[in-house]
């Protein structure tokens, strides 16, 4: 019962969603896998927790904003009652469409397709296709927001509009700086005023070759259908504070289950009141 009040103690400091998300699926024994995540909290590389929390925030922004978008989409689609001979035909609706397609600022591409045919495209979708412009196969289709519509599957991707700045998550208040570009290769989020918002993909990982080099521990994070790349800054001197009041804390933490688990085994069984036998 002892050893299970200091695990708890400790569970209560490290978090149980971290030690349980890293145990869970894994043989390991979980007091092992307990003592390597109270390590990682009280010694782990200030850029860490950072890169964490920079990574969930993006994946939420991302994901807010494909579920906004594809709430519109199905919005309009309703409103307009848009078929596949309307697609076809090119008549009123197809244009009102398009139009209210150019009304979604964060709407990169919108593409209707069957089995045996495409029914309609809007914007530049070559970056998707595996084989140049023949439109029959999209590139990782499975990572490509869709859903389905008179019979055929609708696909959609998001992108910054042109000339505006990709959205920066100011109040991270951190030293890294981050670089989530999409799959089709646009710059989408970011934290560094210094970078052209036309930057490409394929133009940037060239060039982090040579800023891996000037800033060691740069690496690149693939999150859903985004590629962020994290380049550290240094610690502040308030890091070091809070890295020793983490220590500390859990030190104190520790020594003050030890005292209560040692004065639970001495107690000394003799010590124990007696029974008194009833009064008649």
């Amino acid at each position: 019962m002892r050893i299970y009040f200091l695990i708890i103690l400790l569970l209560s400091l490290v978090g149980p969603n971290q030690v349980f998300s890293q145990t869970q699926g894994d043989s390991k024994d979980p007091l092992t896998e307990l003592i390597y995540s109270l390590s990682e909290v009280v010694f782990a590389n200030p850029f860490r927790k950072e890169e964490t929390e920079i990574r969930k925030r993006i994946l939420e922004s991302n994901a807010a904003e494909i579920r906004d978008t594809r709430i519109q989409l199905k919005n309009i689609l309703r409103t307009l009652s848009l078929t596949k001979l309307d697609a076809k035909t090119k008549n009123q609706k197809l244009h009102s469409f398009a139009e209210s397609l150019e009304g979604l600022p964060s709407l990169g591409g919108f593409l209707w397709k069957e089995e045996t045919e495409t029914v309609y495209q809007w914007g530049d979708w070559s970056d998707f296709y595996e084989d140049g412009y023949s439109k029959e196969k999209i590139r990782l289709e499975g990572q490509i927001p869709s859903f389905t519509y008179e019979g055929g599957t609708l696909y959609f991707f998001l992108k910054n509009p042109p000339g505006s700045f990709p959205a920066e998550f100011s109040f991270l208040g951190w030293e890294s700086h981050f670089y989530a570009f999409g799959d089709e290769g646009s710059l989408r989020y970011t934290n560094d005023f210094h970078l052209d918002p036309s930057e490409r993909l394929g133009d940037f990982r060239k060039a982090f070759d040579s800023i891996r080099k000037k800033f060691p521990g740069s690496h690149i994070v693939l999150a859903s259908d985004l590629t962020i790349f994290i380049v550290p800054g240094e610690p502040k001197p308030i890091y070091y504070i809070f890295l020793f009041l983490r220590f500390f804390l859990i030190t104190w933490t520790i020594l003050l289950a030890l005292y209560i688990v040692r004065m639970g085994f001495s107690f000394p069984k003799n010590h124990l009141p007696e029974e008194r036998p009833p009064l008649s």
